[in-house]
């Protein structure tokens, strides 16, 4: 099912079904789609048990009813993206932004001239959030892995291409990407990348939530090379259907000569402000993998660059 959907074929026939009807409807049919998926995937029921678990401390039926309204906010949200995913999506993407925090910090994050590494991770609605970056005006660059096809790439990245969005795709195939991402900052831009899940190879161990799993090693080293600063931003749902932006405070970077320990410390203190906010917005942190194993060492990830 997963492939057909997460298919060319799939994206623009979403698409199509988000723009014919009213987005309560939208929303209403994408939470039953999405929870009779999750109802039929003891792996993903699993994975988000445990992971919620770890995160809240719940148990039994706690647990369950925060799973269920988990799912329900993916789904809900996966149907806002199809919404602002046409060329009305300035339009769109403004009528369901509710509130806007902690705008300084993005002020903050090109004043000195190094460029703004913006790190998210998946919570709430993160491709809103590059949307309503571009919409200010500031230049920014998403990272992203390879789609499934050649042709659902191309798709995504002329959707975000007539926002003035520009991509930067990693992977295999793509040996200059991270000379792409040190050219973007050193003009003094943004480059927004999901740092919570490396594709393999690419992160390091941090403590998180008390357990061991691996961060994107990309925002420490690419300070390490840049002096850029680096900005954790998330866009979550409130209460009202709507959106929220919030820029939390510049991460405080360790320039220590020791460049192997930098990144480690420098890592760690991306995940403490993730693990901050997720400890606040559990409903809408959506890993339906397992993100830590049984013995406590990093489940690994195979999508972390997505944007």
């Amino acid at each position: 099912m997963r492939d057909a959907i997460y298919s060319l074929r799939g994206f623009k026939a979403a698409f199509a079904f988000a723009h014919l009807f009213p987005r309560f409807f939208n929303h209403w049919l994408a939470a039953r789609i999405g929870l009779t998926a999750y109802g039929r995937s003891p792996e993903a029921q699993s994975a988000l048990r445990a992971n919620l678990a770890l995160v809240t401390g719940l148990l039994g039926p706690q647990l369950d009813a925060l799973c269920q309204e988990n799912v329900a906010n993916f789904s809900r949200m996966l149907a806002d993206y199809f919404l602002c995913a046409g060329s009305d999506a300035v339009m769109q993407a403004t009528a369901l932004l509710h509130g806007r925090a902690g705008e300084e910090n993005l002020k903050a994050a090109l004043a000195d001239g190094k460029g703004g590494i913006v790190v998210t991770g998946h919570l709430g609605h993160w491709e809103l959030g590059g949307l309503m970056l571009a919409r200010h005006g500031l230049p920014l660059t998403v990272i992203t892995l390879e789609e499934p096809s050649t042709g659902l790439s191309h798709w995504r990245e002329a959707c975000r291409r007539q926002l003035g969005i520009k991509t930067i795709t990693v992977g295999p195939g793509h040996p200059f990407a991270f000379v792409e991402m040190i050219q973007t900052l050193r003009r003094n831009e943004l480059l927004a990348m999901l740092v919570d899940r490396p594709y393999a190879g690419t992160g390091t161990a941090v403590d998180f939530f008390g357990h061991r799993t691996e961060f994107s090693t990309a925002p420490a080293l690419l300070h390490q090379h840049t002096g850029a600063t680096v900005l954790p931003a998330f866009v979550v749902q409130d209460d009202a259907g709507g959106y929220l932006t919030l820029a939390e405070p510049l991460v405080p970077m360790d320039g220590s000569t020791d460049t192997h320990a930098a990144l480690a410390t420098n890592t760690q203190r991306i995940a403490t402000v993730f693990e901050n906010i997720i400890r606040r917005h559990p409903e809408q942190w959506f890993n339906y993998v397992p993100i830590w194993r049984e013995d406590g060492q990093s489940a690994g990830g195979s999508n972390g660059a997505h944007t």
